[in-house]
């Protein structure tokens, strides 16, 4: 089980060559501008999946990566999805974009009439990368090419843009290549949408912000004319803590809420949607220092039942946690639970969003399922409704109750 960052290091061998030639790229580049728009009343198969997921309220993204128990996931679940988003393309510095999403997903994404709105990443998050593609015009327009042609000729209904760690320098050229891929793929009548990080104000460096900051992984992100391009945006509001962290909650309750009351306040709510981990978290402090892995709901269990084991509820972060002993190290462990989902999934209703989006098939816990089911009979919080407000108070995170 690994968490987004950590799986695109790994899943971005280059598993299929994209059967096009750079040559063919400019071709299309050069050929779409021309091209008439596409209405998609032509292609009675994308009307239904641009159906589904335009129609959807909430909107419920579930992400996808290779995994065995991602499949099994998959198959059970399909029919509660909105939509299905594999990871598994790749954009390289001079615009060419490589992978496949694997065919047994496609297989059973079709057979439940599942719209297939596949990620594109810059490979490992890599800087360099995204920086040379985002720099050369030419580069740009040969990747929205590429995504264009791959979007048709596979029936995706359209793509999202997960390019990740870009650099702040680059905020103005990545909203032109969201621009680009958006024009291209709506010319077609397909959808764009993209993952953006947490941003909690407008400024970067945020030196004045007297918790939350805006760091590098966000700033590259213009909430506001990307909000006016794409079909929606995924809010990641997740990985509040991680690897360069001390020990704390994957999606902390306050955390969310500072996030969502940027995003709100700049982009519109109808595109907003939230992301949710399914994955917690385990810190190791030894002597030589602190380590710390990702956790599935399949990881957890036996750490559950261990003896002495006993789970506290942090109040301010409204998440669960425990710690254990295992010889000299000292085990920290951070996830969610039914109630701490339920807090999560009562945010998408009270913030008037789009959806959620979760990361990722094969690590949840299995009462997520029946929590979404409720979630979509719920009537929408009234349009003039506030959303209720976290009390300011400074809790530390581990200030607890037991909540079991």
């Amino acid at each position: 089980m690994a968490t987004k960052k950590e799986l695109a290091t790994a899943f971005v061998r280059a598993n299929a060559c994209v059967a096009v030639t750079l040559a063919l790229a400019g071709f299309l580049a050069a050929g779409q501008a021309n091209r008439p728009r596409t209405a998609p009343k032509s292609n009675p198969a994308l009307m239904v999946a641009r159906k589904r997921v335009l129609g959807a309220r909430p909107l419920a993204m579930y992400y996808y990566s290779a995994d065995p128990r991602g499949i099994e996931s998959l198959k059970a679940r399909a029919a509660e999805m909105s939509v299905l988003g594999p990871q598994s393309f790749k954009v390289e510095s001079d615009g060419v974009v490589r992978g496949e999403v694997p065919a047994e997903v496609l297989e059973i994404a079709r057979a439940a009439n599942l719209p297939v709105m596949p990620l594109v990443v810059n490979p490992g998050f890599d800087r360099p990368t995204a920086s040379a593609m985002l720099r050369n015009p030419k580069s740009q327009e040969r990747a929205a090419a590429f995504l264009a042609y791959l979007a048709k000729r596979d029936n995706f209904v359209g793509w999202q843009l997960d390019l990740e760690y870009i650099d702040p320098a680059d905020k103005a050229l990545y909203t032109r290549f969201v621009r680009r891929v958006a024009a291209k793929l709506h010319a077609d009548g397909r959808l764009l949408s993209i993952a953006i990080v947490p941003r909690f104000s407008d400024r970067y460096p945020d030196t004045r912000a007297a918790e939350f900051r805006t760091g590098e992984w966000g700033a590259p992100f213009d909430f506001r004319a990307i909000g006016q391009i794409v079909d929606f945006m995924v809010l990641m509001t997740y990985d509040h803590h991680g690897n360069a962290t001390r020990p704390g909650p994957v999606a902390g309750h306050a955390w969310i809420k500072q996030a969502l009351d940027y995003g709100v306040r700049r982009a519109p709510r109808s595109k907003l949607v939230m992301g949710i981990p399914f994955y917690g978290r385990e810190w190791v402090e030894t002597a030589s220092g602190t380590l710390s892995r990702p956790l599935a709901f399949s990881d957890l269990r036996p750490l559950l039942a261990r003896p002495g084991v006993e789970v506290q509820w942090d109040v301010r972060w409204r998440a669960p946690w425990f710690q254990y002993r295992d010889g000299p190290e000292l085990h920290t462990v951070w996830f969610d639970d039914r109630r701490s989902f339920r807090e999560k999934l009562d945010l998408v209703r009270q913030y008037r969003l789009r959806g959620f989006a979760a990361w990722r098939l094969g690590s949840e816990d299995p009462e997520f399922w029946s929590l979404a089911a409720e979630m979509s009979r719920k009537p929408a919080v009234a349009a003039g409704r506030k959303p209720a407000q976290t009390p300011r108070r400074r809790t530390a995170a581990g200030a607890s109750s037991r909540s079991r």
